[in-house]
């Protein structure tokens, strides 16, 4: 009878162990197949970039520009641009279009480098300064320049004027317009200066430019770390909060980062549905640090709020 009490016993308990067994193989198999596929994110820039504004230039000359945040273009006569294509001086009335990028969502929704050969900038700001007749591309003549004026709360006299892009790249800035595209020998025009809340400068070449100057670094490095698949799309940022600028991570490895210095690091992605997800953490900069990015579900609208408090 004894006997009989075990096995009455013994075999509801392996019932129960086993149960167990295959209800945990079965969340792992749930887990696998619902295992983050991460996706390009191009389309979520495209559609959050800052927008090109457009400026119909039809007078005699001396024309004053005010943009949406601030910037300022004045004194703009037919006399300093040509047909980039032939040359020929223009006619009224042309174009100038212009975007935006002060803040460190703009910058890093316009998909543009905080550095410049390799090395980090102190940045106040992008700016992208195109004109057109009609569908034909301009271009400054040569010893012309675009007197601009940029906003800033906090503007810094060390500051220079980058040029984009360094030849054979499109994502380096130069502070030597002649190692860009451009089109003369040499530059006598380009300068920048603190006037009032902002900086007035001169810029010899259109297209984008930046407002900065190199800021120390050291020989630190980090990595990071996710779960899930292709996770090469995923976006890692890495902000550096005492110099409004930021660098993109490659490969999920950073080097030549300042030791000590405080830092935001931000991340976003898409997976194969479309579901956004992001990241983001204050640090210290240290030497050897591995960060894993813990992505978490979002929609667009908050992912783009997270990026404002950059």
């Amino acid at each position: 009878m004894k006997t009989r009490k075990r096995i009455k016993t013994f075999l509801p308990l392996m019932a129960i162990v086993i149960l167990a067994y295959f209800t945990s193989c079965s969340k792992d198999r749930i887990a696998k197949q619902v295992e983050t596929s991460y996706a390009p994110t191009d389309a979520f820039y495209t559609l959050n970039a800052p927008p090109e504004q457009t400026f119909v230039i039809d007078s005699l000359g001396g024309d004053t520009i005010t943009a949406m945040h601030g910037t300022k273009i004045w004194g703009v006569p037919k006399t300093i641009f040509m047909l980039k294509s032939t040359h020929q001086d223009i006619y009224y009335p042309f174009y100038l279009k212009l975007i935006e990028a002060y803040s460190l969502k703009d910058m890093i929704l316009s998909r543009l480098p905080n550095v410049a050969q390799s090395k980090i900038l102190k940045d106040a700001g992008e700016l992208k300064v195109t004109a057109f007749k009609d569908t034909n591309t301009l271009v400054l003549k040569d010893n012309c320049g675009l007197p601009l004026w940029a906003p800033s709360s906090t503007p810094d006299s060390s500051m220079n004027v980058y040029y984009g892009f360094t030849n054979g790249t499109t994502n380096d800035w130069n502070i030597n317009v002649t190692q860009t595209d451009y089109l003369f020998s040499n530059d006598t025009v380009t300068h920048i200066g603190v006037k009032g809340s902002g900086y007035s400068m001169k810029i010899t070449k259109l297209g984008w430019v930046d407002i900065g100057h190199l800021a120390p670094y050291s020989n630190a490095s980090m990595t990071f770390t996710s779960a899930g698949t292709n996770t090469n799309y995923i976006d890692v940022y890495i902000v550096f909060n005492n110099r409004h600028s930021f660098i993109k991570v490659n490969s999920l490895a950073a080097h030549n980062l300042p030791s000590g210095e405080p830092i935001t690091v931000f991340a976003l992605a898409m997976d194969s549905g479309g579901q956004m997800y992001f990241f983001k953490q204050n640090y210290n900069v240290a030497n050897g640090m591995v960060i894993p990015l813990q992505m978490t579900q979002a929609t667009s609208a908050q992912v783009l709020a997270e990026m404002s408090t950059l």
